[in-house]
C-alpha cells in the first residue's frame, strides 16, 4: 500500500484541524473579551494555552511535515512550483506570527488573568489583540486551502 493516500489524509486533517480549532479560539475569545466576568477570561486564557498546545501545534507540525514527504516522494510535485512556495512562504509566516507574537501574547493575558489584583482593562485590550492577530493567521489560512487543490486532487495512474 501506497504511504501518498496517508500522507495527503494527515495533511488535510491538520489544515483542518489548525483552520477550525482556530476560529472556534477567536469566537470563543470575542465572547470572552466582551464578557463581565473575569472568571470566563480566566477560563478562556487557560483554555488557550492548553488547546494550542495539544491540538494546535500537532496540527502545526503535520501540515508542513506530511506536505513536504508528499514532495520528496516524488509524485509530480516539486518545491519549485507556485503554490506550493506559496503554501511553504505563507505557513512560515503563520508559524512566526503564531510562535513569535501570539505566544507570548498567550502568556501575558494568563498572566494578566490570574492576578490577584487583575487589571481586567490590560487584560481585554490583550484579547482583542490576540484575536486580531490570529484573524490574520486565519486568513492566511483561508488562503492556503484555496491554493492545496492540487493536493486534493486524485491522481489516477
Amino acid at each position: 500500500m501506497s504511504l501518498e493516500p496517508w500522507l495527503r489524509f494527515f495533511h488535510l486533517l491538520g489544515a483542518i484541524i489548525w483552520l477550525g480549532g482556530g476560529v472556534m479560539l477567536t469566537v470563543i475569545g470575542t465572547r470572552a473579551r466582551e464578557s463581565n466576568d473575569p472568571g470566563f477570561r480566566k477560563e478562556f486564557a487557560q483554555m488557550l494555552s492548553f488547546i494550542g498546545l495539544r491540538v494546535l501545534a500537532p496540527a502545526v507540525v503535520t501540515v508542513p511535515g506530511s506536505g513536504i514527504w508528499l514532495i520528496l516522494l516524488g509524485i509530480g510535485w516539486t518545491f519549485m512550483q507556485l503554490w506550493v512556495l506559496l503554501a511553504l512562504g505563507s505557513f512560515i509566516v503563520a508559524f512566526l506570527i503564531g510562535a513569535v507574537y501570539l505566544s507570548k501574547l498567550a502568556i501575558e493575558i494568563q498572566r494578566l488573568t490570574t492576578v490577584a489584583d487583575a487589571n481586567l482593562q490590560a487584560a481585554r485590550h490583550a484579547l482583542g489583540h490576540w484575536i486580531s492577530t490570529y484573524q490574520i493567521v486565519l486568513m492566511i489560512l483561508v488562503f492556503d486551502v484555496e491554493h492545496m487543490r492540487p493536493l486534493a486532487k486524485v491522481r489516477v495512474s
